[in-house]
């Protein structure tokens, strides 16, 4: 069985929660960081507010917003994320790594229930 990669692991994770929490349909939003750039589109992107090590996903939700990083088995966070997440978490703003869909939806679930 291949593995998944960690676009198809994120793919899973928008697909379920917009199938099964339509409520937040709108407020999950994927933040497409990653892939290849020319150096004058990558120049553009860091310019105009792109920043490395942003969460892969995002959910504002009930006033808050929380992240979401997903990495499969293999995967590693990178100094940016770890950066990033750090001062995410310092200023009250969760960020959540998930390894599978399954950790994916117990962190989902467990916001949503505890922010309704």
């Amino acid at each position: 069985m291949p593995v998944k990669s960690e676009i198809q692991l994120q793919a899973e994770c928008f697909q379920w929660a917009w199938k099964e929490y339509p409520q937040t349909r709108y407020c999950l939003f994927a933040v497409p960081n990653g892939g290849r750039r020319s150096i004058m589109e990558a120049m553009q992107l860091k310019a105009s507010g792109v920043v490395a090590g942003i969460p892969d996903m995002v959910l504002a939700w009930k006033g808050k917003a929380f992240g979401f990083e997903l990495k499969i088995e293999t995967g590693r966070l990178s100094k940016d994320q770890i950066r990033v997440h750090a001062a995410w978490i310092e200023n009250g703003t969760p960020v959540y790594v998930c390894w599978s869909f399954e950790d994916f939806k117990k962190k989902f679930e467990e916001i949503f229930l505890l922010e309704q």
